[in-house]
C-alpha cells in the first residue's frame, strides 16, 4: 500500500504540488483572522468551582477592571504642593477618558469628619483639591494618615506613596483605555516622584504588545537557525529549501487552522511557529539524509526515491505520532492557553508529517539528483564522534548503563524539591515593569493582592445585624492573624460612625448591640452620600470583606485559601452564607490542580508513547526499551531544575510533555535503523557502526535542528519562556547522549531478539550475531 502511495506521488508530483498548494492557500488566508488574547482572567476553565464563584459575584456586584497608577517620593514625600498637582492634574485627565467610570485618588478620597450631629463625609483635602496653605496641608496630612480606610490604601503609611485607582466601566476596551493612560502617565514622569502602573487592563496591554515585539524576533531567528541548521548538515540550497518549506508550510496550515476555528494566540502559543519550524526541518533531515545514502549507492533517482521513502516511511510516521502524543497530553492542563498550544502543536506535527512524505518526495522526483557535498574535514570530525561512542558502548557497556542508574537515582532524589509556581508574575519575571509595578504595592502599601469573602445574607438589611456585623469584625482579626495587613468592610465603617458619633471616643470603635442604632447609623452615612462599593448591594443583604496582602508562593495560597474557607464554614454557617471570590482562590485551586494533572498527563503521556513505539514497531521490548532513555532524560530535567530551584511555571510545565513527545523520536530512528541493519545479516557490532554513521549522523543535526531552534526562545521578553528554551536545548542535549550510549549498551548486552524478528512475527526470534570486537 505504501509503496503504491508513493509511486503515485512520484510519478504525479505536479499534481501532488498542486494538491499542497491549494491546501495551503485555502488555510493561509485564514491566517489575518487570528487574534491575540492576553487576559489571563480568561485563562481559566468555566468548569472550575472557584471560577464560577467568582462569575456569581460578579453578577451580583458587576465587573469593574481596575488600574492604579502609583507615585513614590522617597525624599520629601507626597505631602508636597508639586507632587500632589501632578497628582490632581492627572486625575483630571484620567476623569476624562472614554471608558473610565471613576478615578479616586489621595485629594477626593472620602472619609469621616466631625463629630456628634456634625458627622460630615467628604474629600481627604480641603475641597478636593490641593491645599494651598500650610494649615490645609497639615489638615490633609492629618486626614489621610488617620483614615484607617485611606492609610496603606490609597496613601502609604509612611507617607512616602500615594495612589490613583482608576475604574473602568463594564464592557469597556479595558487595553484601549489601558494605552491610553499610559501615554498620560509617560508625560509625567519628569521630577521627582517615580511613577508605576498596577493592574490587570495594564499587564494585558503589556502582555499585548511583548507579544507582537517577541514574533516579530523570534520567527526570523528561527528561521536563520533553520537555515544555518541545513546549510551545515547538506551543504547545498536544496538541502535547505525543501525541508524548510515543509517547515514553513505546517506554520502556515497550523496558523490557519487556529484562525478558523477562532482560537487566538496567547503568550504561550505564541512559541509555536518557534517550535514547528524546529520540528518541521527535523524529519527532513531524515529523509534527505537517507536519500542521499541511496543515492551514494547507486540507485538511480525513481529507486532511491521510492527506497528512501519505504526505509523512513515508519519512522516518520511513529515519531511523528509519539510527538503529536506527547503534545496532546497537554490537553489535561489547567490552563486552556496549555490546551491550546498541545492540540494545535500535535496539528503542527501531523501536517509536517503529511508533508514530509508528499512534499518531499514529489519534489525530489522533480529536481536532478544531487550528491551529499559535505566537507571532509567536517564529516571527518562528526564520524570521529559517532566513533567515540560506539567504542565506550563496546568497550563499557557496564559501566554505561551503572552511570545511567546512578543519574538517575540521584536526580530523581531531587525531584520532592521541585517547587511549582503559576503566578503571571513568575511568567513574566522581576525587571518585568508590571512586576515593578506590583512590587511597588507590596512594599508601600499594604499588598497588591486581595481575599475577597461574600457575605450573602439572603434577606433584605441582613447586613444591618450587630451579631453579623461582630462575626465580621473576628473574620477581618482572624484574617490579620494570618498575614492580611489590611481589611476592608462595612463593620468598619459602622465602627468609626460609632465612633465619630460618640465624640471620636476610641472606646466606641465597635460594633452597636442595637441593631437600630447600626441602621440609624447606615442611614446618616448614606444621607451624606457616601459610596459603599462593593462592600455592601443597595439593600444591605450582601458584601464584601476585602483584605490586602502581598504576594505569596503558590504552594501556601493553598493552605492560606484551604483554613479562610473552613473558618467561614464554621462561624458563618447558620446565619449566613459566606465564601471566597476572586483571584486568591482561583491562584490557590490552580495551583492544586496543577500538580495533580501533571502528575496524571506524564503517567498518560509514557503510557501512550510506549503502546504507540510498541504496536508501530511490532514489539513491546522496543517500546520499553525505547521508553528507557526517555524516563532518564525526564528525571534529570525535573532534577536540574529542582537543584536549581527552577519553577514549574505556566511555561516549563510543559517541557515533560514535549520532550517526551520528542525525545522518543531518537530512540525510534536509532531502533528501527539498528533492527534495518541486524535483519540484513550484519553482526550485532557492524550494525551499531553502520546505524550511528547513518541515522546517528541525522540524529545529530536533528537535535542540534531543535536545541538551538529553542535557545531562540532566550530572546523572548518572557523570563518562564527564556527558561523553557534552555531546558528544552539541555534535555534535548541528554535525550541524544542517552540514545547513543543506552540503547546500544541494552542491545549488546542482552541482544533482544526483535532485532531480527520481523513486526509482531509468531515465529521464535533468532539472537542477533554478535560481533568479533572484545566486549568485556
Amino acid at each position: 500500500m505504501k509503496k503504491k502511495f508513493f509511486a503515485l506521488v512520484i510519478d504525479h508530483p505536479y499534481l501532488t504540488l498542486a494538491v499542497i498548494l491549494l491546501i495551503s492557500i485555502g488555510l493561509t488566508v485564514f491566517i489575518p483572522q487570528l487574534t491575540l488574547k492576553t487576559d489571563f482572567a480568561e485563562f481559566i476553565g468555566q468548569d472550575d468551582p472557584a471560577m464560577q464563584a467568582m462569575e456569581r459575584a460578579q453578577e451580583r456586584f458587576g465587573v469593574f477592571p481596575v488600574m492604579l497608577i502609583v507615585a513614590v517620593v522617597n525624599e520629601a514625600g507626597i505631602f508636597n504642593r508639586g507632587t500632589l498637582t501632578k497628582i490632581e492634574s492627572m486625575e483630571e485627565r484620567f476623569a476624562q477618558l472614554y471608558g473610565v467610570d471613576k478615578v479616586i485618588g489621595p485629594l477626593t478620597f472620602q472619609v469621616i469628619t466631625g463629630m456628634r450631629a456634625a458627622i460630615h463625609i467628604g474629600p481627604a483635602a480641603p475641597g478636593g483639591m490641593v491645599p494651598q496653605t500650610d494649615a490645609e496641608m497639615e489638615v490633609f496630612r492629618e486626614r489621610a494618615l488617620g483614615s484607617d480606610a485611606m492609610s496603606g490604601f490609597i496613601i502609604a503609611a509612611d507617607g512616602k506613596a500615594a495612589a490613583i485607582s482608576i475604574q473602568l466601566k463594564p464592557d469597556t476596551d479595558s487595553t484601549a483605555v489601558a494605552r491610553q493612560v499610559v501615554a498620560i502617565v509617560e508625560e509625567y514622569r519628569a521630577g521627582p516622584e517615580q511613577i508605576y502602573i498596577a493592574g490587570l487592563p495594564y499587564m494585558n496591554l503589556v502582555l499585548m504588545e511583548t507579544v507582537i515585539e517577541d514574533l516579530r524576533l523570534l520567527i526570523p531567528l528561527a528561521v536563520l537557525v533553520a537555515t544555518f541548521i541545513l546549510f551545515l548538515c547538506f551543504r547545498s540550497w536544496r538541502g535547505v529549501i525543501i525541508p524548510f518549506l515543509v517547515a514553513v508550510l505546517a506554520v502556515l496550515w497550523t496558523m490557519g487552522a487556529m484562525a478558523i476555528f477562532a482560537v487566538p494566540l496567547t503568550v504561550i502559543s505564541m512559541v509555536l511557529p518557534v517550535i514547528l519550524i524546529s520540528i518541521g526541518i527535523a524529519a527532513g533531515i531524515h529523509v534527505l539524509n537517507r536519500h542521499h545514502e541511496e543515492i551514494a549507492n547507486g540507485s538511480d533517482k525513481r529507486a532511491a526515491i521510492l527506497a528512501t521513502m519505504d526505509a523512513m516511511f515508519s519512522p516518520v510516521v511513529i515519531t511523528s505520532l509519539t510527538t503529536t502524543a506527547g503534545f496532546l497530553s497537554l490537553l489535561s492542563a489547567v490552563l486552556t492557553p496549555q490546551r491550546q498550544f498541545g492540540l494545535f502543536a500535535a496539528v503542527g506535527v501531523l501536517a509536517a508529517m503529511v508533508l514530509s512524505l508528499t512534499l518531499i518526495p514529489a519534489l525530489l522526483s522533480i529536481l536532478k539528483p544531487s550528491q551529499k557535498k559535505e566537507r571532509a574535514g567536517r564529516q571527518k570530525i562528526l564520524t570521529y564522534i559517532l566513533a567515540g561512542f560506539e567504542r565506550v558502548v563496546l568497550r563499557y557497556r557496564r559501566i554505561v548503563m551503572v552511570v545511567a542508574l546512578v543519574l538517575f537515582v540521584v536526580f530523581l532524589a531531587g525531584i520532592p524539591l521541585l517547587q511549582a509556581e503559576i503566578s503571571p508574575l513568575v511568567f513574566l519575571g522581576g525587571d518585568h515593569p508590571v512586576v515593578q509595578g506590583v512590587a511597588t504595592m507590596d512594599r508601600h502599601f499594604s499588598g497588591s493582592e486581595q481575599i475577597r469573602i461574600k457575605i450573602d445574607t439572603g434577606v433584605r438589611n441582613g447586613l444591618k445585624d450587630s451579631a453579623l456585623l461582630k462575626k465580621i469584625v473576628l473574620l477581618e482579626e482572624f484574617l490579620e492573624e494570618r498575614g492580611v495587613r489590611k481589611t476592608i468592610s462595612l463593620a468598619d465603617i459602622v465602627r468609626q460612625m460609632h465612633q465619630k458619633f460618640h465624640a471620636d471616643d476610641p472606646a466606641y470603635y465597635v460594633i452597636p448591640d442595637d441593631c437600630r442604632l447600626v441602621a440609624q447609623l447606615l442611614f446618616l452615612l448614606t444621607l451624606q452620600g457616601a459610596d459603599l462599593g462593593v462592600m455592601a448591594t443597595g439593600d444591605f443583604s450582601t458584601g464584601k470583606v476585602i483584605g490586602l496582602y502581598a504576594q505569596k508562593p503558590s504552594a501556601q495560597l493553598v493552605d492560606f485559601t484551604r483554613e479562610i474557607q473552613e473558618y467561614l464554614d464554621q462561624q458563618f454557617g447558620g446565619s449566613a452564607q459566606a465564601e471566597m471570590v476572586g483571584a486568591t482562590r482561583i491562584h490557590a485551586s490552580l495551583h492544586a490542580r496543577t500538580i495533580t494533572t501533571q502528575i496524571t498527563s506524564l503517567a498518560a503521556i509514557i503510557i501512550a508513547v510506549g503502546i504507540i513505539v510498541s504496536l508501530l514497531m511490532g514489539s513491546i521490548i522496543a517500546g520499553l526499551i525505547g521508553l528507557i532513555p526517555l524516563m532518564l532524560t525526564v528525571v534529570i530535567n525535573f532534577g536540574v531544575m529542582a537543584y536549581f530551584g527552577t519553577y514549574l511555571s505556566i511555561a516549563t510545565l510543559m517541557i515533560a510533555s514535549i520532550t517526551i513527545g520528542i525525545g522518543i523520536d531518537y530512540a525510534v530512528h536509532l531502533i528501527s535503523r539498528f533492527r534495518q541493519e541486524t535483519r540484513a545479516g550484519k553482526t550485532i557490532n557492524k550494525a551499531l557502526q553502520t546505524t550511528l554513521q547513518t541515522s546517528g549522523r541525522a540524529i545529530v543535526y536533528n537535535a542540534l535542528a531543535l536545541a538551538l531552534g529553542f535557545t531562540v526562545l532566550l530572546f523572548s521578553s518572557f523570563r518562564e519562556i527564556n527558561t523553557l528554551g534552555i531546558l528544552f536545548a539541555i534535555t534535548m542535549a541528554i535525550s541524544t547522549l542517552a540514545v547513543f550510549t543506552v540503547i546500544p549498551a541494552i542491545f549488546i548486552t542482552w541482544r533482544p531478539g526483535f532485532l531480527t524478528q520481523p513486526i509482531w512475527s509468531k515465529h521464535k526470534p533468532t539472537t542477533p550475531k554478535k560481533g568479533g570486537q572484545d566486549e568485556n
